[in-house]
């Protein structure tokens, strides 16, 4: 039997050996609780502190600007939700785009009464330009872009929407999961407030994340019962996350670019290979600021729920969207937003990689879709 082909990297990647193997380590050999003062507590004091130290270092920020949560869902609720508690003006600005961690709170609060203004995009994804500036020009207090979107792969320009926003004086957020690990991510140099990331699309650990933030802002914990993370986020420290988090960064440091040309590689060789074995499919999105390893893929013709469904029993795992949104039976919302109608936005999947994937597997998978697509083609509509 054919080995699996894993093209859902953007719901999830596979760890990274040397993060299994720190993570491992950690369970076996760090007992302690990272509050306790004892030899031991010191000593799982000092992975979240290496964590810590190993985000900062990946994103250009000091380490004192990171605090730990347990992903970008987390992260994303508490920078929102403390800027509509904080500010009695709070006027808050999100892409139609954005992951549901974003846009589902930012429909919570608008339903509280903060008030809210949608960015919108365009056919293939794009900020529709000079609609941000109303926008401040209204008031508005908090703007919140992410990087890459996880989806479509959009890569949006955050330094320039940061400069902006910062002119004004308001606050700008960015989720920077789907971008770390696969495009130049930095901080300091971006005009960001506040920064919300997850490690497991890059071979980190799930079910750990980060908030970094602007020197002079702070972060206020969502719940309450503990001092941890200087009081930012209570709770016990994962230990054994963090460890593998740590590990990680670390190989993101060392093996950040030779990542981005195996993805380069993969995709050109990807897409040569989808022309070649299937006719009739477009991409989604804006091509030319796009993640190398995300195609949002439309085959005419082709359910997108009934091509998963085909190609997961033929050995492949695909996606049609955000996994915070599986299950739904409505299109994508993002799809939705740059325009198509529903039946349109149903043919749209994901297909996404890594710098690891074998490029015969995606010659493989690029043969098994055009056998699929084809077949699909020829059956009776219910």
């Amino acid at each position: 039997m054919s080995q699996r082909i894993y093209l859902d990297w953007n719901a999830t990647a596979p760890v990274l050996p040397e993060v299994r193997q720190a993570m491992v380590d950690a369970l076996s050999g760090v007992h302690g609780n990272a509050s306790s003062i004892h030899r031991e507590g010191q000593a799982a004091r000092a992975v979240v502190e290496r964590a810590r130290r190993a985000v900062a270092g990946a994103v250009g920020a000091p380490a004192q600007a990171v605090v730990l949560t347990a992903g970008a869902t987390e992260s994303n609720n508490q920078v929102l939700r403390q800027h509509a508690r904080e500010r009695a003006d709070a006027y808050i600005v999100c892409t139609v785009v954005e992951h549901p961690s974003v846009l589902e709170t930012v429909r919570a609060l608008e339903k509280e009464g903060v008030r809210v203004a949608y960015w919108p995009v365009d056919r293939q994804g794009r900020l529709v330009e000079g609609w941000l500036d109303e926008r401040l020009a209204e008031g508005a207090t908090l703007v919140s872009v992410m990087w890459a979107n996880n989806e479509i792969g959009n890569i949006y320009d955050v330094a320039a929407i940061g400069e902006k926003v910062r002119a004004t004086g308001a606050i700008f957020h960015v989720d920077g999961t789907q971008a770390l690990g696969r495009i130049p991510v930095d901080f300091g140099e971006s005009h960001i407030d506040y920064m919300t990331l997850s490690f497991h699309k890059m071979g980190g650990p799930k079910g750990i994340g980060a908030i970094v933030t602007r020197e002079g802002l702070k972060v206020a914990a969502l719940l309450s019962g503990g001092h941890q993370e200087r009081g930012r986020r209570p709770g016990t420290e994962n230990v054994p996350a963090a460890a593998g988090l740590e590990a990680a960064a670390r190989q993101l440091a060392a093996d950040g670019e030779s990542w981005q040309q195996a993805l380069r590689q993969r995709r050109e060789a990807f897409l040569a290979a989808l022309n070649a074995e299937v006719q009739g499919f477009e991409l989604r999105g804006d091509t030319e600021h796009q993640l190398l390893n995300t195609l949002n893929v439309a085959f005419d013709e082709v359910d997108g729920e009934d091509l998963l469904l085909a190609v997961d029993l033929e050995g492949i795992s695909a996606s049609s969207g955000s996994a915070c949104t599986a299950g739904s039976l409505e299109p994508s919302h993002v799809i939705l937003a740059m325009g198509f109608e529903a039946k349109a936005a149903r043919r749209s999947v994901r297909l996404s990689f890594g710098p690891a994937t074998p490029q015969e597997e995606l010659a493989r998978a690029a043969r098994i879709l055009g056998a699929v697509v084809k077949r699909l083609r020829t059956m009776p509509a219910l």
